[in-house]
């Protein structure tokens, strides 16, 4: 398949699900009321099948130019290894403490919620870090080339 047929039947696809979003949301407004017509319903599942597509493809694509291309694999695998440490790393650092709430809420006191906020946050704090070094990097780099 040529670039140009790729690109014609990605425009017919993308047509068509705006074509159908289109005809969904017309139906949505002239039911009338959304709570007993039901309506509702059927925006929710057609956001799920959106969001399938989108997954699906969001997955089958990588997955297909590793294969075309296996050079380049190497290299994504190692760049998906050292996400994996930043990960790690944001995990061994997250504290398990419960936190003791006025509400005595259980989610507060889940030690595994506890542990994945931490570790979200932590990867965070953790990737901007490396950013504003590679930034500074950068900066410095081209300075000193220049001169």
């Amino acid at each position: 398949m040529s670039n140009s047929q790729i690109s014609t039947v990605v425009k017919v696809f993308s047509w068509i699900l705006m074509g159908i979003s289109a005809a969904l949301a017309l139906l949505f407004f002239a039911m009338g009321d959304p709570e007993t017509s039901g309506q509702v319903d059927y925006i929710i599942v057609w956001s799920y099948i959106l969001a399938g597509i989108a997954t699906a493809l969001v997955v089958f694509f990588p997955i297909l130019f590793l294969i075309l291309n296996p050079k380049n694999a190497v290299r994504a695998l190692i760049g998906i290894a050292i996400m994996g440490v930043v990960f790690l790393f944001g995990y061994a650092l997250a504290d398990p403490t419960p936190m003791y709430s006025i509400t005595n809420d259980a989610n507060f006191s889940s030690t595994s919620v506890l542990v994945l906020t931490d570790t979200g946050i932590f990867t965070t704090y953790l990737l901007f870090v490396v950013a504003l070094g590679l930034l500074l990097f950068t900066g410095v780099r081209s300075i000193v080339t220049r001169s």
